[in-house]
């Protein structure tokens, strides 16, 4: 890669100030290290009592800890203070944890232990393979079982703006209720750990089960076991039915920016750093971009990743979307070409022939991010012109000029747009004549990529694009540890991401926790907090983009056998989104109901009538954040969303120029 100083002296990429990104409501600083500790307090045992004399049973009789065991689907987010209540369990014990899924995909489950009047360590849980129900089956369950032990990230305030009500995350009108996300949140996932919790506090673990290609359809039981210290604490029967279906890879397509330099600065220089974020991703159904201005510098990982050899069991890769290329490329991120000469454009072609070399030029999205986030820049046009040029045309014919800029698509010189969510519309993208992608969200236009908002909040992103039909979704960044934004407030060294949250400010007043980290460094010096893996290790926030882009994949099948039903669930699921969102979000925001409405799903493509759902409002969850709002606030709110929505509509206006 070109260095970063000469990209600077060529008119290269500056450090982003996401200026038209939506704003409404409230601020951190660095806070101590969240030790990998979790949480748990009564009233929350959902069975507990099952659950420790079983315990006592499996230890032979031993004192073994009494300790609450629950087990929660994959859409929450668990606080460490036990003091916060855990919502209903969809598997209240004694009764099995009911799962579903086809081959290829990845499902998964929390397991959440504590609290305990002393500390809890080396909390672990277990699967036993899966067997098939029935005497005349033989052989256990093709799939993979990874526990991952979830830390905790202390959050000290609400995602915000020090001049103007919202915030990157939500609007004011959006945020969830007051305090909902202050405090020790679990985010990042370390695979193969164990987890620990302090006396009084819950420990957590995650739990992924991907189902492999050869899997038969039919049902399979496991069991569970939770361990602290070697002794068995808590022990469940595990349902599985695997659907005579395979699970097509990257239902919603999803894009995320991540900088080379922040992982040498914090991790190390090895290549194969890079190449394990790259996996991880890819793991996550999230195709890479990164800053790329020379053609030899795509020599083995970029090259690989796009043809799809970087995602083989030959290169260690043992996930979903085997040998499938990442299907998008991106020439100079963030405007690091500059303005176009004819030096420029001979590059851009020579990118374009190298691809077609490769065999991926037909199935990869490619483009020169010529600009971004300034809607008046005439660089668009200029590198339009450039590359229509005879010497160039034929190779680059296939080469998109894309930029970031929420005016109407139709009259953007851009043959690429990339609009944030509030500034989308299907209208709009239709009359375009040019693809146009979604960038970014923010409630309740779409859910935001931040820490303080609920788990699901990324997850109705794929709904939305299978709604409204948003062919790719963009995320800005994924490895922000350093807040080098111009009005960023790290020293050098960066913030530590497992210790503090609000690890990103610019110049307009923002700051927000969590806003461009969705992977955490699994090795750090300098006295941070230290998992000893050489790569980055996954968050909650990018294990529900999975989710939903598996989820806009069982939407696609789905359609295939009736549409209009299909299309019925997921306008249920998401009423409004995107620019005619108004007010609260219109999408669920427990996990639970999502869990529903894919099962839903799941019985559309086995060709079953749907059967009807259990809203989680029905077993005492606040499911929608406009539920939030009592009758005695209406008339504030009222008053209120006036003077929010001129301020909101005032800045996006002004930080759009």
């Amino acid at each position: 890669m070109t260095s970063r100083s000469a990209l600077a002296a060529a008119g290269g990429r500056a450090r982003r100030a996401p200026s038209t990104r939506l704003r409404p409501s409230s601020s951190p600083s660095p806070s101590p290290p969240s030790s990998p500790r979790a949480t748990a307090r009564g009233g929350l045992r959902a069975g507990v009592a099952s659950l420790a004399a079983a315990a006592l049973v499996a230890a032979g009789g031993a004192t073994a800890r009494a300790a609450d065991v629950v087990v929660l689907d994959d859409g929450e987010r668990v606080a460490r203070d036990a003091g916060r209540a855990l919502p209903p369990s969809p598997w209240p014990a004694p009764g099995p944890i009911d799962l579903f899924a086809m081959r290829q995909e990845t499902i998964a489950f929390q397991v959440i232990v504590g609290p305990d009047a002393a500390p809890l360590d080396d909390v672990r849980a277990t699967l036993a393979p899966f067997s098939p129900e029935g005497s005349g089956d033989a052989g256990a369950l093709d799939a993979r079982v990874e526990a991952s032990a979830e830390r905790f990230v202390p959050i000290l305030r609400p995602s915000g703006n020090d001049r103007e009500p919202g915030s990157l995350a939500f609007t004011a009108e959006a945020a969830p209720a007051r305090g909902a996300f202050v405090g020790a949140f679990a985010d990042p996932l370390v695979p193969g750990a164990s987890a620990r919790a302090g006396a009084g506090e819950r420990a957590a673990i995650w739990v992924d089960v991907l189902v492999g290609p050869s899997a038969r359809p039919g049902r399979y039981r496991s069991r569970l076991a939770v361990t602290q210290a070697g002794r068995t604490i808590g022990e469940r029967d595990v349902a599985l039915r695997v659907l005579d279906a395979t699970l097509p890879y990257a239902g919603a397509k999803i894009m995320a920016y991540y900088d080379p330099l922040n992982l040498t600065r914090r991790i190390g220089s090895s290549k194969e750093i890079e190449a394990s974020l790259r996996r991880v991703l890819h793991a996550h159904h999230v195709s890479a971009i990164h800053e790329v201005t020379a053609v030899e510098a795509m020599a083995d990982l970029d090259d690989d990743a796009l043809r799809g050899a970087l995602f083989t069991r030959e290169r260690g890769y043992d996930g979903p979307g085997q040998g499938v290329g990442e299907g998008v490329f991106a020439i100079g991120a963030y405007g690091a070409l500059g303005d176009p000469d004819e030096a420029k454009a001979d590059l851009v072609a020579r990118f374009a022939a190298h691809l077609e070399s490769l065999g991926v030029a037909d199935r990869t999205d490619v483009f020169v991010y010529a600009v971004d986030e300034k809607c008046k820049s005439p660089r668009p046009q200029a590198w339009r012109d450039a590359l229509a040029k005879p010497p160039y045309a034929e190779a680059a014919r296939r080469v998109l000029v894309g930029a970031t800029c929420n005016r109407d698509p139709k009259a953007q010189a851009a043959s690429l747009v990339m609009m944030t969510s509030d500034a989308f519309t299907v209208a709009g993208a239709a009359s375009a004549g040019k693809p146009v992608w979604v960038y970014n969200g923010v409630r309740p236009h779409a859910g935001p990529m931040m820490l303080d908002v609920p788990a699901v909040d990324l997850r109705a992103n794929a709904w939305i694009a299978a709604r409204y039909g948003v062919p790719r979704w963009f995320y800005w960044e994924s490895t922000f540890w350093f807040d080098d934004n111009r009005g960023g407030k790290a020293d050098a060294r960066g913030f530590d991401p497992f210790e503090v949250a609000e690890t990103f400010h610019n110049q307009d007043g923002d700051y927000d926790d969590g806003d461009g980290v969705l992977v955490y460094p699994g090795h750090q010096g300098g006295g941070m907090h230290d998992e000893g893996i050489a790569g980055v290790v996954p968050s909650l926030r990018l294990k529900n983009l999975r989710r939903g882009a598996e989820d806009a994949a069982y939407v696609a099948l789905a359609r295939e056998r009736d549409r209009a039903a299909a299309d019925a669930v997921v306008a249920r699921v998401v009423p409004r989104a995107l620019e005619e969102a108004r007010g609260g979000v219109a999408w669920p925001e427990r996990g639970a109901d999502w869990l529903a409405a894919r099962r839903e799903l799941a019985d559309l493509v086995e060709g079953a009538a749907p059967r009807a759902p259990a809203r989680s409002e029905d077993r005492g969850c606040v499911g929608r954040t406009a539920s939030r709002a009592s009758s005695g606030d209406a008339l504030a709110a009222l008053a209120a969303l006036t003077a929010v929505a001129i301020a909101a509509w005032t800045r996006r206006t002004r930080r759009r120029a």
